[in-house]
């Protein structure tokens, strides 16, 4: 299988298979790989963002990108006294 590569929001996201297990898929984001699994239904859930499922694991890797930001925000928010 080719390595499937896309930029989001300035982050690398890479569907690969790994060297002689070329039946299964590694999902990385910026070169870090990000556990995931597949529902009976063949919905995907990550295993930090298991909350929110997805039939496509690059939307999926979108949406985890997302919350992470915003999290992000929110935590700089809190130590900064911005948020009441």
């Amino acid at each position: 299988m080719e390595p499937q590569r896309q930029e989001y929001k300035g982050h690398t996201i890479e569907l690969r298979a790994p060297e002689g297990r070329e039946e299964e898929l590694e999902l990385l984001i910026d070169k870090q790989p990000v556990r995931y699994s597949q529902l009976p239904d063949g919905r995907y859930a990550l295993e930090e963002y298991a909350y929110d499922w997805h039939k496509n694991l690059p939307d999926l890797a979108r949406r985890f990108i997302d919350y992470r930001e915003k999290a992000e925000q929110i935590r700089r928010e809190d130590e900064s006294g911005g948020r009441e």
